[in-house]
């Protein structure tokens, strides 16, 4: 007796085994990938009116890609256990997962892709997100992301002073001659954005504003200076340092 349960375990734990290299192998990866790619396809035909493609049909092959997707995660948690969320990667797909399931759970009846409910939409499309953890590219991405977000968080506020500097002064100089533009200090913010984006601010605000005022030149050009040239160029300046680093530490860990 003894002997049949020990070797009931050791069955047991071969299977396991087994089972934890099939879904780390690089096939069940890329089927995961390509049921990812293919339901966000067939999320994008769902809002065309298309005769070659029934609707029905798109409906269920949708409804599959979340029963697949609930036996994936099912598998994973039964085999790996606990382990399973202490990847943070495992535990954004397993939200994701839970999240999108919720209409198919619920019932098509009262959730259906006629409905015009945004939040229960937002559930349904919110499985394409699960490409962020399938492609390995993106995930560094999100990782570089991620790292920066500290010092791009300081560069804002810096980035947000020199804002509300030339809002001030530009709603108080400006702020009577062109209203539209300059009145108040969220016209003065939003006026600011369309110079940084350079969207028609030469011929529509900046020449119109120095036929008043000759000098003006200087304060949209000192402001492109400091925002553009210089803000935004630390920001992209970190964003690379970052990456470096990722990839860096990706190369130790493979050593």
């Amino acid at each position: 007796m003894r002997m049949f349960v020990e070797s009931k375990k050791k069955s047991l734990k071969s299977v396991e085994k087994f089972t934890k290299r099939f879904l780390k192998s690089t096939l069940v990866r890329n089927i995961i990938l390509i049921v990812i790619i293919l339901d966000s396809v067939v999320l994008g035909f769902l809002t065309l009116n298309n005769n070659f493609l029934p609707r029905i049909y798109l409906i269920y092959f949708d409804k599959f890609c979340i029963c697949f997707f609930i036996f994936e995660m099912f598998l994973k948690i039964t085999i790996y256990k606990k382990a399973f969320f202490k990847s943070n990667w495992n535990t954004f797909d397993f939200i994701i997962v839970v999240l999108a399931s919720i209409p198919f759970i619920i019932g098509s009846d009262t959730f259906s892709f006629s409905e015009n409910i945004i939040i229960f939409r937002l559930l349904i499309m919110i499985k394409i997100l699960r490409l962020f953890s399938a492609i390995k590219e993106l995930r560094r991405v999100i990782k570089v992301i991620s790292r920066s977000i500290p010092s791009i968080l300081c560069i804002g506020i810096l980035l947000l002073l020199v804002y509300y500097i030339y809002a001030i002064f530009g709603t108080r100089t400006f702020g009577a001659i062109m209203p539209e533009y300059f009145g108040n200090l969220g016209q003065s913010f939003f006026t600011l954005f369309q110079v940084m984006a350079g969207e028609n601010w030469s011929e529509a605000i900046a020449r119109p504003i120095m036929k008043i005022y000759p000098y003006a030149w200087i304060y949209f050009i000192s402001f492109i200076v400091i925002v553009s040239f210089i803000v935004l160029n630390i920001i992209i300046g970190i964003i690379v340092d970052s990456f470096d680093e990722i990839k860096k530490q990706e190369l130790k860990n493979k050593k």
